[in-house]
């Protein structure tokens, strides 16, 4: 089964907006922080790899202390590595999920979804927006791509496809409707 069959689409006749949804503002505080766990060797060598993951277990370590750490993994040998790094730097593993989501890369901010929610509720839903790796620039990013609709079945969320590539990280919200971002993220 496809995972998009596992989920519903929101209506296309409907749009987020009139259903009362909107962008968060980026300060607020969220259910959780999503990753993808670093595993490609063309963006982190094994000698990269090995000096960053340091850090980026603090990283985890430290946000882990006050919500929620999802992470996607690439399968389940990552998985189980990702488990024993974390659990060999003292790492709380009550507050960190590793998820078999495949990915190509790591950068989550850029291929996970954004979060819209309705003021009010808690109600959420996700928009999965295309994402193709920087303009075509790093192929493959067909897990990538992915990774918006697998969260959303796995948060059991509704989403919405608007049709348009977006970096999540290319853009931020105040939430009163206003976006930042620049010519060089979603013009170029």
């Amino acid at each position: 089964m496809n995972i998009q069959d596992k989920v519903p689409l929101t209506s296309t006749s409907t749009s987020p907006a009139a259903q009362g949804f909107s962008f968060p503002a980026e300060w607020l505080p969220h259910a959780a922080t999503w990753l993808s766990w670093p595993h490609t060797e063309a963006s982190w060598s094994r000698e990269r790899q090995e000096l960053m993951f340091p850090a980026y277990i603090e990283f985890i370590k430290t946000i882990a202390q006050g919500e929620q750490v999802c992470i996607n993994a690439q399968n389940e040998l990552v998985m189980q590595a990702a488990k024993m790094r974390l659990l060999l730097a003292g790492a709380d593993l009550s507050n960190i999920t590793l998820l078999p989501h495949p990915t190509n890369d790591s950068w989550c901010r850029d291929h996970g979804p954004a979060f819209l929610t309705k003021p009010g509720t808690h109600e959420r839903m996700i928009v999965n927006w295309g994402y193709n790796a920087w303009g075509n620039k790093y192929p493959p990013y067909d897990r990538d791509d992915l990774i918006p609709v697998q969260i959303a079945h796995y948060r059991k969320l509704p989403y919405v496809s608007p049709g348009i590539v977006m970096e999540g990280g290319s853009v931020e919200f105040n939430g009163a409707g206003t976006v930042l971002t620049s010519r060089a993220c979603c013009l170029t």
